[in-house]
């Protein structure tokens, strides 16, 4: 059976179509760059050392936004990125039969179903029992939670029975096998589109990044307050703001993070009320 991927689904907000009224509203943004950085957050701090005169480059800035990316993935669960997930999950015959295949995928923020099949080895391509259409996945992106729902008369264990191809999948429904080890394969796309992340976090992104940068180099870009020399009477000093406008940068630079990091995961953590036991 040729099967067809499913349309992208809109990550922010969930299932929209199109925007009506005022378009110019900007909810995305691209990923930070060294640039951005520098012109938002890094604007008017010098990135030059007073002790070696070294400056800091794009490629070390550009280090410190893959960190808080990854922190930022680590805490949500979720990926800045498309990423393509093969998964094995269990076949419960009873799910199947009475509550659509219901599966928890093992990671949110779903973009696409590529793919939904049962097999009975460890091959995720070959000696396939059942490959189901895609117009029969129910996904729900925000959760990762997904479902069959068959778009013909018939129930979804019916559909199953009347699909399989070969001897193997037929005994085993013949022997009232009710649990079968990752038998069910699905394969997706988790995370976003490209230069479509939501505001919110490209904020939490920069916003994390300049702490780091801030925290790491502040000894070395502001050494002293102020400098002091003496000869046979004449004298000349200069001060400057010192580390501690560093410290109250960064006090404000993490009041902020904490508010954007509160937001994002009350919508974007996964909450299950109700389940099956």
């Amino acid at each position: 059976m040729s099967l067809t991927q499913t349309p992208t689904i809109s990550q922010f907000p969930i299932w929209a179509s199109n925007e009506e009224g005022n378009t110019n509203a900007t909810r995305y943004e691209a990923i930070p760059t060294a640039q951005t950085m520098k012109d938002g957050l890094l604007f008017g701090i010098p990135l030059t050392s007073t002790l070696t005169g070294q400056t800091l480059s794009d490629t070390s800035i550009e280090r410190f936004i893959a960190e808080a990316i990854s922190e930022i993935e680590h805490i949500l669960d979720i990926y800045i990125t498309p990423v393509h997930f093969a998964e094995k999950h269990d076949y419960n015959r009873e799910l199947f039969q009475w509550s659509f295949a219901y599966v928890k995928l093992n990671h949110p923020n779903v973009i696409k179903v590529n793919r939904v099949a049962l097999s009975y080895n460890n091959d995720f391509t070959s000696n396939v029992a059942v490959d189901f259409p895609l117009e029969f996945v129910h996904i729900m992106p925000q959760e990762g939670v997904l479902q069959l729902v068959p778009a013909t008369n018939t129930t979804m264990g019916g559909y199953v029975l009347s699909a399989f191809s070969g001897i193997q999948y037929g005994a085993i429904w013949l022997t009232n096998i009710l649990n079968y080890p990752g038998s069910l394969r699905i394969e997706y796309t988790a995370g976003f589109e490209c230069d479509k992340v939501p505001a919110l976090i490209v904020g939490l992104i920069q916003t994390i990044a300049a702490i780091r940068i801030l925290s790491t180099l502040g000894p070395i870009l502001f050494p002293y307050n102020s400098v002091s020399v003496g000869l046979d009477g004449v004298s000349q000093g200069t001060s400057t703001l010192g580390p501690a406008f560093l410290r109250q940068r960064i006090d404000e630079l993490n009041k902020i993070k904490d508010d954007q990091m509160t937001a994002a995961q009350g919508y974007y953590q996964r909450q299950f009320l109700i389940d099956f036991l």
